[in-house]
């Protein structure tokens, strides 16, 4: 038996009938939208006061909880989604378990949200009903484009074919 690197894979050709370039430039413009967190890391406080319903509730802990989320969110989805940007081997057999992974936190968050946005701000609301209903916003359109592609057009997600080496 021998063992594989993914360096030393056949060199590939994208199918030209299925080369992923929607998917490919829906993960690049999602890579940058998710690089609008980074202010979460850097200026939580801020961004918190913001978000939340009652803004001097803001403490250490919901600091360093919006400094986790952020550093997930720039430091572990972009990279994720930029792997997935090339026309490569790696990058085309990455881009279904992205999109899978991705969609089963949004289908998480989501309901989430939705609880908090029907509190209405009242009782043990954190969040405003506008800010609940902006997140669900920012998060249904890319879930809705992930089942798509998983459910109902596959082949957007690219294919390729080995070329052989003489």
């Amino acid at each position: 038996m021998s063992y594989k690197s993914p360096n030393s894979n056949p060199s590939v050709t994208a199918d030209p009938n299925n080369t992923g370039q929607a998917v490919s430039r829906a993960f690049l413009i999602e890579a940058v939208l998710n690089v609008a967190s980074f202010p979460l890391i850097t200026h939580p406080r801020f961004v918190l006061s913001l978000l939340l319903l009652q803004p001097h509730h803001i403490n250490p802990s919901t600091v360093l909880f919006a400094r986790l989320f952020g550093g997930l969110v720039v430091g572990v989805l972009t990279p994720l989604l930029l792997a997935g940007v090339p026309n490569t081997r790696n990058a085309i057999e990455s881009r279904r378990i992205t999109y899978l992974s991705l969609g089963l936190g949004e289908c998480l968050l989501i309901p989430l949200l939705i609880g908090e946005a029907l509190k209405g701000g009242k009782g043990t609301a954190a969040l405003s009903p506008r800010a609940s209903i902006g997140a669900i916003m920012c998060l249904a359109p890319p879930l809705i484009w992930r089942l798509y592609v998983l459910l109902a057009r596959p082949d957007l997600l690219g294919r390729y074919k080995e070329i052989k080496r003489e």
